[in-house]
């Protein structure tokens, strides 16, 4: 896979230095008949002769060298090309991770030994089985950083078994893969072209629209756009037309799954998108982000297009927008000559499947009705406080911003926040320092902020309310259930003697304390009626303190 993608990725010369660790390496590109190979003893020698065939295309050139201070040698000829912006590209053999650290003959760190002076450092696993894909990303993500946006060195690092421990052969093993496409629309600002947007969704049928969490939500009239002509799957951290979807994967049917995904933004609260996408065989995965990074938690990563979401998101609906108008007319040229005749037919060749957006369209529903009819709304919960919450803000006068804490919080936002923006740390998707943003946030602005948290979340960053700077601008829902809910949705801990008391961290404690301590104003909800009373009362009531409602489930 490793000798495939250096000829894809347009390597031509190699520089190979002698090795027995490398020995598979060197001799299956010195055997596949695509490179120039040339032969240097002296790894040091070897990274500079590198170095200069660089010089002359500025295309990449590779050196390989065999493990331990091989690799070390190659370093003044890397720093060089780091300053001189030259694609060289160091390919080191490495001895298996358990021999690392053992005393072993050739060995030392050699993962990330070179990180500070290349543009990209990776170390493939030395087993492939289920990390095929992740190997193959990796060696994609390094040949492109060699030369985009910025040219310059990088390090793919080879954990490899003794040579004689592998079978030998004359004939050097073709692999068949394909190369990670790079499209690096930020560079010189350029914007996407039509023939760009062709080639992403080529003969694609059932596209997908993938938003994850973004700094700011994006445009309503362009989301909604969009969703026109395409499915999109997003949720109230980056949309505000997003719909609640994370049900519709319980079960999903064939007739919605996917053959191209454009992903965009960061991260995704809903984790059974990453099982079902990775699992189609033939999907087609798009990245696009400001880094360029080759991000994919559903695999399948066939490109990457260096740009922020917003101003592709704009050109896509430009692009999609265009599309129909052209599939219009088309239609009304056809209807003038045929009167119709095979008019479906034309419509086949032209579009998207449409049957596959009302598909999505009747799911989304679906899942819509399902979600309000499972609440009960004698029952007091935290769906029920979440639903209701939402529905008395929506005769609130006032200017607000919604933080939601991680865990089971954020998800009941992807359920009944729809329509709004929702703030939240997902970034690592940690529970610490989700009260203490919403607090920070709260001091930055003079609109009325809303946490909503689960209890271990807010315990453990109580001190977020240990600050006199906070004022009545700040509302927090603490759902209190003496325990973290959200393990009971992991099967694995369901047999678990230790779930509660270890895993779940059950307790008995309240924000009472805490909130007299810190001069909050407190309420207490043990039943439906009084989490009502509470809602009003945190909505409109006006104060110079922050206040906070703690609703007590079952």
């Amino acid at each position: 896979m490793l000798v495939a993608l250096l000829a894809q990725y347009g390597v031509k010369d190699v520089v190979l230095c002698p090795g027995s660790r490398n020995a598979m390496i060197v001799n299956n590109i010195a055997e596949n008949g695509n490179f120039r190979v040339h032969r240097f003893t002296d790894e040091r020698s070897a990274a500079f002769a590198a170095l200069g065939m660089c010089g002359e295309d500025r295309q990449p050139v590779a050196v390989v060298v065999t493990s331990g201070s091989a690799l070390m040698n190659c370093s003044p000829a890397v720093v060089e090309a780091y300053y001189r912006h030259m694609p060289l590209v160091v390919v080191s053999a490495d001895r298996p991770q358990e021999e690392i650290g053992q005393n072993v003959g050739q060995t030392m760190l050699q993962a990330d030994a070179l990180r500070h002076c290349t543009r990209c450092s990776v170390n493939l696993t030395d087993a492939m089985g289920d990390t095929a894909y992740f190997n193959h990303r990796l060696v994609c993500e390094a040949l492109v950083k060699s030369i985009s946006p910025v040219a310059g060195p990088v390090h793919i690092n080879v954990p490899l078994p003794d040579v004689s421990e592998c079978e030998q052969s004359d004939t050097a093993p073709s692999f068949d893969c394909q190369p990670i496409l790079f499209r690096n629309a930020l560079a010189s600002g350029a914007a996407l072209l039509t023939s760009d947007f062709d080639f992403i969704f080529d003969d694609a049928r059932r596209p997908i629209l993938v938003v994850g969490q973004t700094t700011e939500p994006l445009g309503r009239m362009m989301m909604t756009s969009i969703r026109k002509q395409m499915v999109v799957l997003s949720e109230p951290l980056s949309d505000l037309t997003s719909e609640a979807f994370d049900g519709i994967f319980s079960n999903m049917p064939s007739e919605l799954l996917p053959d191209l995904v454009i992903y965009v933004g960061d991260n995704m609260v809903c984790r059974a998108i990453n099982r079902s996408f990775a699992s189609i065989g033939n999907l087609k995965v798009w990245r696009v982000s400001a880094e360029g990074d080759f991000a994919s938690p559903f695999m399948h990563l066939a490109g990457v297009v260096r740009q922020t979401p917003e101003s592709f998101l704009l050109q896509l609906e430009a692009y999609l927008k265009e599309k129909a108008a052209s599939r219009n007319n088309t239609m009304g040229e056809h209807l003038s000559d045929t009167m119709g005749e095979h008019l479906s037919d034309s419509m086949g060749e032209e579009c998207f499947d449409n049957n596959f957006l009302r598909a999505w369209t009747v799911a989304f529903a679906e899942e819509r009705q399902r979600l309000d009819e499972a609440i009960d709304t004698q029952r007091l919960s935290a769906a029920a406080t979440v639903a209701y919450i939402h529905e008395q803000l929506e005769d609130m006068e006032y200017d607000y911003r919604l933080h939601y804490a991680n865990s089971t919080s954020v998800r009941l936002a992807c359920r009944y926040a729809t329509g709004n923006y929702v703030y939240c740390n997902r970034g690592v998707n940690g529970i610490e320092g989700c009260v203490s943003t919403a607090a920070g946030h709260s001091l930055a602005t003079d609109a009325r902020v809303f946490c909503f948290t689960g209890d271990l979340a807010f315990f453990y960053d109580q001190n977020a309310l240990w600050n006199s700077e906070l004022s009545g601008n700040l509302r927090i829902v603490v759902f209190n259930d003496h325990r973290g809910s959200i393990f009971d949705r992991v099967k694995g801990l369901a047999a678990s003697s230790q779930r509660e008391t270890f895993i779940a961290g059950y307790h008995q404690a309240d924000a009472r304390g805490i909130t007299t301590q810190n001069d909050i104003g407190y309420i207490a909800a043990k039943t439906i009626d009084e989490m009502h009373l509470g809602v009003v009362k945190l909505l409109t009531e006006e104060t110079s303190r922050p206040m906070l409602l703690e609703v007590f489930l079952d």
